[in-house]
């Protein structure tokens, strides 16, 4: 039995062998090569008395030093194997083909020849071979599956090596990995406490939130707090006023606490701070009972109270709040684009100059009319990186750019006389990572959802809905009344066709959600027979 010793029959083993045939450097120039070859072949070509094999040598190198694709290969493979292997430092000891044949066996390997019993060795490293390159049928080993080789007319690559049926293994395995996970994640949505990673981080917040800004002497029932009011939201008409009520700790074995008097409301999930525990900012019907709406997991409910003077136009719902603050409609209409942010007022025709106040501050707005109202909004803001340095936070507006008009009297779509209150948020300049890397697209309010189907949020935080509370309100208005008012969400306003809010009478004009929200209601409805006095358990 001989092992075949392949790299003592290899003269190249540091790649050189070309530069030295020619007797040139490794960075010569194609002239210089040339030049080279044009010498060596007259000294050795066999017409002249030279040796045929010496003669092959040197045009062999000429061929690939003058091609610069193939010299580029070549030096790339000398780096290969420049400390692949060393002569006469790994000692070769005679004997233990016999262990190796039987290693080889075991593997189930081909590389064995039965007839002369020889071991087929690695072309790149000399130890016992256990694959076969696919793509130029060389000879490699388990050492060298990571290293790149060449041979014949197949260019400098790594090894290919053909397995039948393993992509298909392979994806059945991926595809049964995904099956577990849905299985698994099926299961679990079946448990009425499920709640996914977002929700569970909600339910924190909300938490943390809660014990923050309660009081036991009552202070929290008159103080407006963002980060809590985005758990409600609320809408009016001519005769009622709805709460819409998100509950991140409700659950369907707990009960859902409700309190409410002429001055105060309270809504509080069983062992959980309240999510509501606000004073009323204006009087509600005593002597009407309170419709209550909510779903079997209690996470979300809709309250319906009476106006205590019919047709009056609530501004606030709770004290404290700033004028429509989570309000569904607000007095104003917001136009985004990439340069600035633009919000408009429509105002009694005769508001002069002194009748309004407007200050811009860093984080938010507030816009005084007198006489009409008193807004306060909190611009959007970015969630900072906790690596990123003080200097390098993201400010949503260019403070020194912004600017506020009032333009002069003129008559409106309903024909009456009115002017404009216009106020012009301008954005900073985009950061380098936008213009190069998002062709200028910033990354605002406007496209902080890309892969979610929100596709962005509002301007002001205080109108931000992230839990389909405009969804609730919408179906019930539309239930009451035949017709509501429909907000454009942010996937609507900041792409085409850029649509903006109006009053919807037309069930199909709605969303999906809305549309299946108002069937259910219209169905359960069906089923009532005191329409004073019930409580609904509704799937929305």
């Amino acid at each position: 039995m001989v092992a075949a010793k392949v790299w003592d029959s290899i003269d190249d083993l540091r790649g050189e062998a070309h530069y030295e045939i020619l007797g040139v450097r490794k960075a010569a120039t194609r002239a210089e090569i040339r030049r080279a070859f044009a010498v060596e072949a007259r000294k050795h070509h066999p017409d002249k008395g030279g040796d045929d094999e010496r003669f092959a040598r040197v045009r062999k190198a000429y061929e690939v030093l003058s091609d610069p694709k193939a010299r580029e290969t070549y030096d790339a493979l000398m780096k290969e194997h420049q400390y692949r292997y060393i002569r006469g430092v790994t000692q070769r000891a005679p004997g233990g083909e016999d262990v190796l044949l039987d290693d080889i066996e075991r593997l189930g390997l081909e590389n064995v020849c039965a007839e002369t019993q020889l071991v087929t060795l690695c072309e790149i490293c000399g130890r016992p071979s256990t694959r076969v390159c696919y793509a130029c049928t060389a000879l490699f080993c388990d050492f060298c599956e990571r290293k790149m080789h060449w041979k014949g007319s197949v260019g400098l690559h790594w090894p290919v090596v053909r397995v039948d049926g393993k992509m298909a293994r392979e994806l059945g395995e991926k595809q049964l990995e995904y099956k577990r996970k849905e299985d698994a994640e099926r299961a679990m949505q079946a448990d009425p406490h499920y709640r996914s990673d977002y929700e569970m981080q909600e339910t924190r917040t909300f938490k943390e939130v809660a014990v923050e800004i309660h009081h036991s002497d009552g202070r929290h029932k008159t103080r407006y707090d963002i980060r809590m009011a985005r758990h409600y939201m609320w809408a009016q008409t001519a005769r009622d006023v709805y709460l819409a009520v998100n509950m991140p700790t409700g659950y369907s074995d707990k009960e859902l606490y409700y309190e409410f008097n002429e001055e105060n409301v309270l809504i509080q999930p069983e062992d959980s701070f309240p999510v509501v525990d606000r004073s009323f900012a204006n009087a509600v019907n005593t002597k009407s009972s309170v419709k209550v709406y909510r779903t079997a997991d209690n996470r979300f409910a809709v309250f319906v109270f009476r106006k205590a003077e019919f047709g009056k136009e609530w501004k606030r719902i709770f004290k404290g709040d700033s004028d429509f603050a989570r309000c569904m409609k607000q007095p104003y209409e917001m136009l985004e684009s990439n340069e600035e942010a633009v919000m408009e007022f429509e105002v009694p025709y005769w508001t002069e100059r002194e009748d309004v106040n407007v200050e811009i501050r860093h984080k938010d707005v507030w816009v005084r009319v007198a006489g009409e109202f008193d807004i306060v909004r909190e611009f959007w803001m970015k969630r900072q990186d906790e690596n990123e340095k003080k200097f390098d936070l993201w400010k949503p507006i260019s403070l020194d750019d912004c600017m506020w008009s009032l333009d002069d009297a003129k008559v409106n779509d309903a024909g009456e006389r009115c002017k404009t209150l216009t106020i012009v948020f301008a954005k900073p300049k985009i950061s380098k990572d936008e213009a190069k890397y998002k062709r200028g697209e910033r990354s605002d309010n406007r496209n902080c959802y890309r892969d979610d189907a929100r596709r962005g949020t509002r301007f002001f935080v205080d109108d931000g809905d992230s839990f389909g509370l405009e969804f609730l309100l919408q179906a019930h208005i539309f239930r009451d009344i035949g017709q509501t008012w429909k907000p454009a969400l942010p996937a609507e306003a900041y792409y085409h066709p850029f649509s903006r809010g109006k009053y919807v009478e037309d069930l199909l004009e709605l969303s999906q959600e809305v549309r299946d929200i108002v069937l259910e209601l219209r169905k359960k409805n069906d089923d009532v027979q005191d329409d004073e006095d019930f409580e609904e358990y509704i799937d929305l």
